[in-house]
């Protein structure tokens, strides 16, 4: 063989080689691409996994809080009911007042009781039927609730801070003044012209 006939040998066989390592780094390039989108596939899959199961614990978290809320709610309302009642056992008995405050005190009765027994979602949905059934009613007690927890807050707001409902004063202290300065009330001696 001559030494063209070689080159010529060497170059197919370098060819061939280079086509079937071409090949097979096409074949692993597809293997690792195929690879990568599977484990995108999972790792996407975790994560809606992970944040359904996040949402589903806030809100069996926000639903036993409210839960407890009402709880104590139908318990604070019960006892004021108690209290109420209680007031009207030393009210003379032909009192109007006596009445009213046991129609009172049997209402807030019932009101505890209910949540107790529907709880939070029983008086979301007992609301929201409300709300279809008389929108404009719904939307006045609403503003008016807003309104009355305003003043409730500002009210206890007030009450904390010990100041109430009344402004600051004017400071009416005299300023302080070095020895021998006359005060704003004494006028210096002037002569006096006639």
């Amino acid at each position: 063989m001559t030494d063209a006939g070689r080159v010529r040998q060497t170059g197919e066989v370098a060819k061939e080689e280079a086509s079937v390592t071409a090949s097979q780094a096409g074949q692993a390039g597809r293997e690792v691409a195929g690879s990568a989108a599977e484990q995108a596939k999972a790792v996407a899959g975790e994560a809606r996994q992970q944040a359904g199961s996040a949402i589903h614990d806030l809100r069996r978290r926000v639903r036993d809080e409210g839960q407890g809320q009402t709880e104590r709610l139908a318990g604070t309302v019960r006892k004021w009911a108690d209290d109420l009642e209680n007031m009207t056992q030393n009210a003379p008995g032909d009192s109007p007042a006596r009445g009213l405050v046991t129609q009172a005190a049997n209402g807030g009765r019932r009101a505890a009781d209910y949540l107790d027994q529907h709880g939070v979602d029983g008086l979301v949905s007992d609301l929201q039927g409300f709300a279809r059934r008389r929108p404009g009613v719904f939307l006045g007690g609403a503003v008016l609730a807003g309104v009355m927890a305003g003043r409730l807050m500002k009210a206890g707001k007030a009450a904390h801070s010990g100041d109430g409902d009344a402004r600051q004063a004017p400071d009416t202290a005299e300023p302080v003044l070095p020895p021998g300065e006359p005060t704003p009330t004494e006028l210096p001696d002037y002569p006096r012209v006639v």
